[in-house]
């Protein structure tokens, strides 16, 4: 850990102190009193005294580690935690104070007891973000104060690290690719239907671990099938987010556009679950690349949209046009505010066979908070999407993200009419939260 120097700063008191042992130490002699030049020299000493004293006792405290830079999802507490070791005992008070946005709660002062030498202590305090983002932690300082409150010493200890808070992710309903229609007899589907299971189990070859058996194949088939660590054929899933500034309404926790990340954050998560491999497109770009494992691709993924900023005005057109290139299994689209103009390449760039779900936000809803209207160029980006063979849900600032997704899972819904109020989530089977193994780094 960076250690910094000690800075020396009198305090109030004794900038107070400070000024009578001047004109004490000045007067005195022009007055010939002793008595009084007594007292200014005491003054002067016990000001030297206390500086090199808390000098002294902000260099017996070294921070050791803290905790690194954690993913957390938005609205959840985390633990910040500073590893501190004494070097020799201190005199004097120690305080550590850990610079932190407001956002996160503010500066934190921890108060550190005595240590002996080569004592370690672990301090603790709780950090708090309702709107995801990317937050720095620190550096961490260092305050020693004498007895007298005469001066105080600082030392930095320690850098500054980043905090990245993830957007919200809800329980969504299960979905099964092979449900949602497409190509019927394509590669693609077939690769969809499968099971996780099914595409990882291969025939024993000598030399395999016995562990690995799969007996349940193995009974099944009548040969010793064994799990494998190859999935060629595990589908692709592409996220599409419409990132356009200009797209959005609303401001802070409550915009549309924390409502998109919101629902994309949710369904990669739940994709990922269920074994198959997951991609954001944003303002023209994939993120995270295809040659990361599974794991830390998803982990890519949820920093990507914990520090997603609004895109340029063309992001739509740029990842439209990068979705053409790319191959899927599944297309999930979560739009702003669109027309049928916005739409119409994405019918084109949509790979042959391969199903889509759409999500189509009522912006307006999010830039007025009474009752608004929906525009005509909203309407007929729905008609499209839904009569090209799209899945396709209206969302406001008011319906709950695994409802919106409940309505597109359903078997047989092909598009919702406008102003269909949301529906209760039913089969909603994703309770479990965000384990670290999938999100921290």
């Amino acid at each position: 850990m960076n250690q910094g120097p000690v800075r020396l700063r009198p305090t109030a008191r004794g900038w107070s102190f400070a000024g009578v042992a001047v004109v004490l130490l000045i007067g005195a002699p022009v007055l010939g009193q002793r008595d009084i030049l007594r007292v200014g020299v005491l003054l002067a000493v016990l000001l030297v005294v206390a500086g090199w004293s808390s000098v002294r006792s902000a260099r017996t405290l070294d921070l050791v580690a803290r905790s690194k830079s954690e993913l957390v999802e938005a609205g959840v507490s985390s633990i910040v935690r500073l590893t501190v070791l004494g070097r020799s005992r201190s005199g004097v008070r120690l305080v550590v104070e850990d610079q932190a946005p407001l956002t996160l709660g503010g500066t934190a002062r921890l108060a550190v007891p005595r240590l002996r030498e080569g004592q370690t202590l672990d301090l603790e305090y709780t950090v708090r973000a309702e709107v995801r983002g990317s937050y720095p932690l620190g550096p961490a300082t260092l305050i020693a104060r004498d007895v007298f409150g005469l001066v105080t010493a600082s030392r930095t200890v320690g850098e500054s690290v980043t905090l990245d808070v993830l957007p919200r992710v809800h329980p969504l309903a299960d979905l099964t690719l092979g449900e949602l229609g497409g190509a019927r007899g394509s590669s693609a589907s077939a690769s969809a239907a499968a099971s996780p299971d099914d595409l990882s189990i291969r025939e024993y070859r000598v030399g395999d671990d016995l562990r690995r058996v799969h007996w349940r194949s193995t009974a099944r088939r009548g040969s010793v099938m064994v799990r494998s660590d190859e999935h060629p054929g595990r589908p692709d899933v592409v996220l599409l987010l419409d990132s356009r500034a200009g797209a959005h309404a609303g401001r802070g926790a409550g915009s549309s556009l924390e409502w998109a990340v919101s629902l994309t954050a949710s369904a990669a998560v739940h994709l990922h679950r269920r074994g198959h491999r997951v991609r954001l497109l944003h303002d023209g770009a994939f993120d995270p690349p295809r040659e990361l494992d599974d794991t830390s691709a998803v982990r890519g993924l949820m920093r990507s949209l914990a520090r997603l900023q609004p895109g340029s005005p063309d992001g739509l057109a740029r990842s439209t046009a990068a979705l053409g290139r790319a191959e899927s299994t599944l297309l999930v689209a979560v739009l702003g505010a669109v027309d049928e103009d916005d739409v119409a390449p994405l019918l084109a760039a949509r790979p042959l066979g391969v199903p889509a779900l759409a999500i189509l936000e009522r912006t307006a809803a999010w830039a007025s908070p009474g009752p608004s209207e929906d525009g005509a160029g909203l309407q007929r980006a729905h008609l499209v999407l839904a009569r090209a063979g799209w899945r396709t849900a209206l969302a406001g600032p008011g319906d709950p993200v695994s409802d919106v997704w409940a309505r597109l899972t359903r078997t047989g819904a092909r598009g919702v009419p406008t102003g269909v109020s949301s529906g209760t989530a039913a089969g909603v089977s994703d309770t479990t939260p965000l384990t670290d193994q999938e999100v921290t780094p």
